[in-house]
């Protein structure tokens, strides 16, 4: 076995050597697009070893070179082979080339050397950048910037590659200025999925901006991708979607354009909530001053009518909070014959010994799960908060339940928990955008109308059930990356739609409709047509099945001022087709009357 792997490493150092000494590497061009321009910006260069061989990838030829400490020399080669290939083909735009931050720092840098060897193939510096690698931990950031000082005085531009990779990146943002960095294909690849990748992208742009450097996007391989980075103002991209690695670059790909070409805005990802820190029961402290052992409980009492909103005070000695002093001891206090009596004795002989304790850094849901397994007495008590058995205050339950339910609404209003789709803050902040942009598009407010039948008949379960279908045959209606559904409450939903067959798309979705209803019916009333239900007086009361109603309002530039107008003026639709009989739809035919009547629906 060792002799095998001997053998390996003696042919990958000889194969190694004859790369040097025969140049013998392979040099392939992927485009990077300007959105600004809408074509071409220029190429990076990647290196291949020699086809068939053991160095054939990219890694397995600089890792050899590495443990061969030649790395240096087949950075040079690269170098000089890339030059001439991108000269010789005649490629358009600028030339991008990986380099490493050592080759840099070597000394024996020769200026007129290097003029003459790029007048000689025919290339000015200008259209030559270097991506510096982040490919070792530590170097002299200084030094690597006065290095460059030299390359920028003749021409050459400057770019940091795999921005993101690595604080040494940033670092080398601040201190080199570039005139490009490149974005790490792990927060492009899926962006227009991820909204964390949309936000880190915004960050990397607004920092772009205020610097001077433009900021490529690489891992582009989709259109809903490169429609997104597009969206958030990048100024360029580079990935598969945009063309592959050749030796002989051709004509960007026809999908390419299209999707350049397309002025509908894209749905950009967000957060399901807005980013919070998580709640924990020091949150809830109340700086409550605590009584001693020798308190009488009428001093308790005091210390009660003082703080209506208290529900116990807390008694403390020298081991620590030894019990509480409930509220409930006012009303028994007013019906006992002997109240005043026992107003004077000490507290702690009617204090409750086990009082609910927590930790200061109790997370709101473990403290929840801690109030819920508590009696109804001490849930009203309230509850002691320490830190290390240190007494620190008291907290209200009131106050937790109230921050719990404020953050599940708050959640809610972000994302729908029962369909998962955005809800009524992303359903604002787009139709904002599209209204900006001043693009055209129809407004959509659905409703599931007619649900009370299935809900008694059938169980809530169902109705829920079917809310959920309903929301994946109405994302089936819409363009991926382009049509927005968001889910308001209930059965009540918005789609902004920029597709152009719109209304065949609405027609569509009502005519598949009945079989989503029919999935979640029993037999009986699924052929008749209707549920029935008994009243109190027992009479039969028939309820028909549920039904989808869609108002549409087509919306031009320059029609509306507010989302409020058109969310308003949607739902006056809605109410409109939740007039007919049978799921339909309704078009707003007085605010959409600049379309042309062939794409406008009767009432």
């Amino acid at each position: 076995m060792k002799e095998h792997v001997t053998e390996i490493k003696q042919d990958v150092a000889l194969q190694l050597r004859e790369v040097l000494e025969q140049r013998n590497v392979t040099v392939v061009f992927q485009p990077i697009f300007s959105f600004r321009e809408g074509g071409v910006l220029g190429f990076e260069a990647l290196v291949r070893g020699p086809r068939g061989s053991l160095l054939q990838s990219p890694l397995e030829l600089f890792n050899a070179a590495a443990d061969q400490g030649v790395l240096l020399e087949l950075n040079a080669v690269c170098i000089q082979t890339i030059l001439r290939a991108f000269s010789a083909r005649g490629l358009p735009g600028n030339l991008f080339f990986n380099v490493s931050p050592q080759l840099i720092l070597q000394r024996g840098f020769n200026q007129d050397r290097s003029r003459k060897f790029m007048k000689s193939i025919g290339l000015p510096p200008s259209r030559v950048v270097i991506e510096l690698t982040e490919d070792y931990p530590t170097f002299d950031f200084q030094l690597v910037r006065e290095s460059l000082m030299l390359y920028r005085s003749m021409g050459f531009r400057v770019a940091i590659d795999d921005l993101g990779e690595g604080f040494a990146s940033l670092r080398l943002w601040s201190e080199l200025k570039p005139e490009f960095v490149k974005a790490d294909k792990h927060f492009v690849t899926g962006l227009s999925r991820d909204p964390v990748k949309v936000q880190f992208l915004r960050a990397i742009q607004h920092i772009a901006e205020s610097c001077g450097s433009h900021v490529i996007a690489e891992g582009i391989e989709s259109a809903e991708d490169f429609k997104v980075v597009k969206d958030l103002g990048l100024a360029c991209g580079q990935g598969w979607f945009i063309g592959r690695p050749s030796e002989e670059p051709g004509e960007l790909p026809p999908e390419v354009h299209a999707a350049n070409a397309d002025r509908r805005l894209p749905v950009v990802p967000t957060a399901r909530e807005p980013a919070r820190s998580e709640a924990k029961a020091q949150d809830f402290l109340r700086a409550i001053d605590a009584l001693t052992p020798q308190a009488t409980l009428g001093q308790a009492l005091e210390r009660l009518a003082a703080v209506p909103q208290l529900g116990s005070v807390p008694v403390i000695g020298a081991l620590g909070v030894l019990g509480t002093i409930s509220r409930s001891w006012v009303d028994h206090l007013a019906v006992l014959p002997d109240a005043e009596r026992l107003r004077g004795r000490p507290c702690m002989e009617f204090a409750d010994t086990s009082p609910i304790r927590v930790e200061a850094g109790l997370d709101i849901a473990a403290l929840v799960a801690i109030l819920i397994e508590s009696d109804s007495r001490r849930l009203s008590d309230g509850f002691v908060v320490s830190a290390r058995g240190r007494y620190l205050g008291m907290g209200a339950s009131q106050d937790v339940m109230r921050s719990l339910h404020e953050a599940r609404v708050l959640a809610a209003r972000y994302t729908s928990p029962l369909t998962l789709l955005p809800g009524q803050v992303p359903i604002n902040e787009h139709l904002e955008r599209l209204l900006a942009a001043r693009s055209r598009f129809t407004a959509w407010y659905l409703e599931i109308d007619q649900m009370r039948g299935l809900n008694d008949g059938e169980g809530f379960r169902k109705g829920d059930a079917l809310i959920h279908a309903t929301a994946r045959l109405i994302e089936s209606a819409c363009e991926e990356g382009i049509d927005f559904v968001g889910h308001v409450s209930g059965s009540r939903f918005v789609v902004l739609m920029q597709s152009d067959d719109w209304s065949a798309r609405a027609h569509d979705a009502v005519a598949k409709f009945p079989s989503v209803v029919e999935s979640f019916v029993s037999g009986d009333a699924a052929l008749r047509g209707y549920f029935t239900s008994k009243g109190r007086d027992g009479r039969e009361t028939l309820l028909p099945l549920p039904k989808l109603a869609i108002g549409i309002l087509p919306v031009l530039p320059g029609v509306f001022e507010t989302r409020h107008e058109v969310i308003a003026t949607a739902r006056h639709a809605n109410h409109q087709a939740m007039k007919l009989a049978t799921s339909g739809v309704f078009v707003d035919q007085y605010h959409g009357n600049a379309y042309p009547a062939s794409m406008l629906l009767e009432e």
